[in-house]
């Protein structure tokens, strides 16, 4: 039980760390004018590699929990 109980805090946290990459990314629009200079594509580009890895984390701790979803898992 421990270990179920270990493993949903995890998820929480995952979901909690891409909430806030996601807000990162809403934040960065909010600033960013309709035509991006090299310096806002390059924050682009940070903030969806954050993006994409905690949603990765959050699926991955998801995962641990027996949540899985296989219509919308990408087909390896």
């Amino acid at each position: 039980m421990v270990d179920e109980i270990e493993a949903l805090r995890r998820a929480r946290e995952a979901a909690r760390a891409y909430v806030a990459a996601t807000q990162d990314m809403v934040d960065f629009l909010d600033r960013t004018s309709a035509v991006p200079d090299p310096q806002q594509e390059a924050e682009y580009a940070a903030l969806l590699g954050i993006e994409e890895l905690q949603l990765k984390q959050r699926q991955d701790a998801l995962h641990a929990l027996g949540l899985v979803v296989r219509s919308l898992e990408a087909k390896e």
